[in-house]
């Protein structure tokens, strides 16, 4: 019997304390239905314990959720390994001329007028354009400057002549002379696969001499008044640097009509009858398209007697 009273009690106890967590927990389920559920909450004095937020709590904005902290982008690495710790002046060694100087730069404003600041050094050219047809009819953008010669090739776009390779966004001829300067024997250089008298003496018109400009790697006479035509003014078109008379008609021959040649940009009288000496008979040389009388004597000033100039490969006074 007395077993049995506390079989009982101890039954009753259990009993209570399940309905006690069972309670508890249907209003505590009970009250965060409430909280996510205001609006749905049971009426005041429907017999339910209630507890209803304040207005301006029910409709408060919600707070967005905190930035993520931005990531900065890393730092690009140098255009060439240890171009940092070159110095800001390289100088190389002279070659029959003066003594050349390359200029270290990080930005355009650090060069000299006409140069721009490309992979870390001052090099001949502005920085004008990003796209071909900034830069005119017969002009090109190549590494953010313009160069004279509408393309003739690039990405895509290959040489029509297998002897030819792109360079810059026109096609070169490989055959001639030379490809170095090495090839040319002493005081000599390598311009355009031909030999030219006078050794290399500037990269940049900033290693010459004040009214003079670095034209083929040699320091010659006239400051540099342009790079492209657009530069220069009323009708008149840049060669070499200069503004020269008459506005531009080509850039190859077959910007003429008639028969006629590209020239110094302006279309001449008569077919091309060359483009190198070899191409015309023995005892002439190639000026200007056509074969003239006479061997070469010079192919620069450097060729010539101090008092001399070289006018279509001879010398004159």
């Amino acid at each position: 019997m007395h077993y049995h009273r506390a079989t009982m009690r101890a039954g009753t106890m259990r009993a209570a304390t399940w309905g006690a967590i069972a309670t508890t927990t249907m209003l505590v389920g009970w009250a965060s239905w409430v909280v996510v559920n205001p609006a749905q909450a049971p009426p005041r004095g429907s017999g339910a314990a209630t507890h209803e937020l304040p207005f301006a709590e029910r409709h408060a904005p919600a707070e967005p959720p905190p930035l993520p902290t931005p990531l900065l982008p890393p730092k690009p690495p140098p255009l060439l390994p240890g171009l940092d710790d070159l110095p800001r002046e390289i100088r190389l060694p002279a070659d029959g001329g003066a003594e050349i100087v390359l200029q270290r730069c990080d930005e355009d404003g650090e060069c000299s007028a006409w140069e721009r600041c490309n992979a870390g050094f001052c090099v001949d050219g502005e920085h004008n354009c990003e796209r071909d047809d900034e830069c005119g009819e017969f002009a090109r953008c190549e590494q953010s400057t313009c160069l004279p010669g509408a393309r003739t090739c690039g990405v895509g776009r290959a040489c029509a002549d297998p002897a030819e390779f792109c360079m810059f966004g026109a096609c070169v001829a490989t055959a001639g002379e030379c490809l170095l300067d090495d090839e040319c024997g002493a005081a000599k250089r390598c311009v355009f696969g031909r030999c030219i008298e006078g050794g290399r003496d500037c990269l940049r018109d900033a290693d010459c001499a004040g009214g003079k400009r670095c034209l083929f790697n040699r320091c010659t006479e006239g400051a540099r008044e342009c790079m492209v035509d657009r530069e220069c003014r009323g009708d008149t078109r840049c060669e070499f640097g200069r503004c020269i008379a008459g506005t531009r008609q080509c850039m190859v021959d077959t910007n003429c009509e008639g028969g006629a040649r590209c020239e110094l940009g302006r279309c001449l009288a008569g077919s091309r009858h060359c483009r190198r000496d070899d191409d015309c008979p023995d005892g002439s040389r190639c000026e200007v398209g056509a074969c003239l009388t006479g061997e070469r004597e010079c192919a620069g000033d450097a060729g010539c007697e101090a008092n001399e100039r070289c006018v279509l490969g001879r010398c004159a006074r």
